[in-house]
């Protein structure tokens, strides 16, 4: 004899698991039956999905002449499980009887319940709600769906709930993936008081370019290159991007803050005095080719000077060039992309 019981799940707002040895699988958060629906003792889990709010489709009777006329659409939570029972001696008859007690215990009006290919119809368990929404992933093998010559031993009912409107269908077929035992597939809507709705924000506005002074300091995610950085990639790939080098808004004039990252170049050139630089200026594509190519070159000519003014740097070691938006590192559909593009390279000569 068997016993039902009535285990309770704790809903999230959507979850979908799939254990392929449940047995020895630990259980996810979330993991568990529908709050009214009993299940048979000692069954186990081995399909779980849960979808806070969606449109779904049961049937409340058999396959006939290539449909379901007995089919009702509902909108809610769906719970949808799949259980297994590790005991090929127990008959789905057992199971399907079971069921019908335990539903109708819990409160739920039995409304169809079938047995067999005559009953059910030939290509029953072909109802979209069991085939062809199977999990991605979950292979008919691993549901074993049972062959037409061993479809009499499939069992169905519907049933709905008769205080709250909650509406179930259980499939119940031998598993031939599992040496026939009995595997019991259940569907339960439950049609909520108010329908779940998602709030609404307001697009947010596009980032863009700071235009004053502090702004653009502020907006400065700095880079602090040292002097071995700077080597390391002349060395290494014959120029080295530098980004701490800032300017005033569509300008050429060089912010303060970026006096240290002069400094540094100063220093790489101070010690290694067969080192010669192309400075390369680099715009993004805010403007027109022209403008941004005689931008890039301003640039490029105001760090050479800042080099030679405040460093001493030989203005023959030095060759100031403008890429314009010639020489993109990043897309300029984005701010953060533009802002990446707008850069100082050094070259070796």
């Amino acid at each position: 004899m068997f016993f039902l019981r009535i285990l309770l799940s704790a809903a999230v707002a959507a979850a979908f698991f799939v254990v392929p040895n449940p047995a020895s699988a630990e259980k996810p958060e979330g993991w568990g039956d529908h709050r009214l629906v009993p299940r048979i003792d000692g069954s186990e889990i081995i399909i779980y999905r849960y979808t806070e709010f969606d449109r779904v489709s049961l049937t409340f009777g058999p396959y006939e002449d290539g449909a379901f006329p007995d089919e009702r659409e509902f909108e809610g939570e769906h719970t949808q499980l799949t259980y297994l029972l590790r005991d090929s001696s127990i008959s789905t008859l057992q199971v399907k009887r079971a069921y019908l007690q335990g539903l109708e215990q819990a409160g739920f009006e039995i409304e169809f319940a079938a047995s067999g290919r005559d009953e059910l119809g030939r290509r029953f368990h072909r109802f979209d709600t069991f085939e062809r929404s199977r999990p991605r992933g979950v292979s008919v093998h691993t549901i074993g769906w049972p062959r037409s010559h061993d479809a009499r031993d499939m069992r169905f009912m519907a049933a709905s709930h008769a205080e709250e409107s909650v509406y179930v269908n259980v499939l119940i077929y031998n598993n031939r993936r599992d040496d026939g035992q009995p595997t019991i597939r259940v569907d339960v809507v439950e049609e909520p008081e108010a329908e779940p709705t998602l709030a609404m924000a307001a697009p947010e506005p596009p980032a863009e370019q700071p235009t004053e002074r502090d702004d653009i300091v502020a907006a400065h995610d700095r880079q602090d290159l040292s002097a071995e950085d700077i080597e390391a990639g002349i060395v290494a790939e014959g120029r080295v991007a530098v980004r701490d080098i800032l300017f005033e808004f569509d300008s050429a004039e060089i912010i303060d803050e970026s006096a240290d990252a002069l400094a540094t170049i100063a220093d790489v050139l101070q010690q290694n005095a067969e080192l010669d630089l192309l400075i390369v200026g680099h715009t993004d594509n805010v403007g027109d080719f022209e403008y941004n190519l005689n931008l890039s070159m301003q640039r490029a000519q105001a760090v050479a000077s800042w080099l030679e003014r405040q460093h001493d740097i030989d203005e023959q070691r030095l060759q100031p060039a403008g890429a314009g938006m010639m020489a993109p590192v990043a897309s300029n559909r984005t701010e953060e992309g533009r802002s990446q593009n707008r850069r100082v390279e050094l070259v070796e000569l």
